[in-house]
């Protein structure tokens, strides 16, 4: 009787970690479209005027404050991609749940981020094997 409950309360943590990681991937990706928002506000300003050269330090503060965003956002995207492909999650549910959200990250990242070497290598085999399905 103790093992079975040692193995709920060990199934049940792991429900809970992944809950988790889900919850905190949506708040990072909220997060992330926060900033985007108010740098692009910051952008139409400046439209209106002639670019300064504190503009142009706030602008680059603005933008490592969303490359810290989006990075944040993929370590824990990645992490939950590790559930999945270890088994931890049923592939099926979060494939039907994230899979647009994967392409989509994946797909439209400017950056480079998901080129050769990688370290969102997770992600990376996530979205190959799904290209197949």
């Amino acid at each position: 009787m103790q093992l079975l409950n040692l193995n709920k309360n060990l199934i049940s943590n792991n429900l809970l970690t992944i809950f988790e990681i889900e919850f905190e991937l949506n708040r990072r990706k909220e997060r992330l479209s926060e900033i985007r928002k108010d740098n692009q506000e910051f952008m139409l300003k400046l439209k209106e005027k002639e670019i300064t050269d504190d503009d142009k330090k706030l602008l680059k503060t603005f933008d490592n404050y969303r490359k810290e965003a989006y990075e944040n956002y993929l370590n824990v995207f990645d992490r939950l991609c590790y559930f999945v492909i270890k088994k931890k999650l049923d592939e099926d549910d979060f494939r039907l749940e994230y899979r647009h959200m994967l392409f989509n990250t994946i797909e439209s990242d400017k950056e480079g981020t998901f080129n050769i070497g990688s370290k969102f290598r997770n992600m990376n085999n996530l979205y190959n094997s799904w290209k197949e399905k």
